[in-house]
């Protein structure tokens, strides 16, 4: 016996029901579920959906799909770190490394002038606003891509999450530049 459509909206309901927000993660929950309950089908045909859907569920354990969902979160940081890398990589290359050398040294400049705190404060204060600026544009853009489309992806979520700790670092040190010890 086959899984029909409605059985596979019914797997998505269930991998929701059971705290899998992702649907990355759903998708592929999905999958593992309708192979195990076609399975369980050839040796049991009586059975119905839901019995099915119930003893494939059960080889999960105790804890359910929060196994799967670690495992998936740490397949996809991973992923996004070697993304990031990447990044870094690509910055060390020219033109990039130029001006990254050029901003050094402007600012080493920058410190031979009286006023030059001061202007160190302008600028940091221009980072952490466009930073809060990219922050709520990009989270609004996610919320409006998860709301049109219902779907949540663990991808997306990792680099807002990343970006928000980024921001974090910035303004903790803007406040230990602007307020010393």
């Amino acid at each position: 016996m086959k899984l029909t459509q409605n059985h596979i909206q019914e797997l998505y309901k269930f991998t929701r029901k059971h705290y899998v927000e992702y649907y990355d993660v759903q998708s592929e929950l999905v999958d593992h579920l309708a192979n195990d309950i076609e399975e369980i089908w050839i040796e049991n045909p009586n059975l119905s959906f839901e019995d099915a859907r119930d003893k494939s569920f059960k080889k999960f354990g105790v804890f359910g799909f929060m196994n799967v969902v670690e495992q998936k979160q740490t397949q996809m940081t991973k992923r996004y770190f070697k993304i990031i890398l990447k990044f870094i990589k690509e910055w060390f290359r020219l033109p990039k490394i130029v001006l990254t050398a050029l901003l050094f040294l402007g600012f080493y400049q920058l410190q031979k002038l009286p006023n030059a705190y001061n202007m160190y404060i302008a600028v940091f204060i221009v980072v952490i606003l466009l930073e809060c600026y990219t922050i709520i544009k990009n989270s609004r853009k996610l919320k409006k891509k998860t709301d049109k489309t219902g779907k949540k992806w663990m991808f997306e979520n990792i680099i807002a999450i990343n970006g928000i700790g980024n921001s974090a670092l910035i303004l903790l040190y803007a406040f230990d530049f602007l307020f010393p010890r």
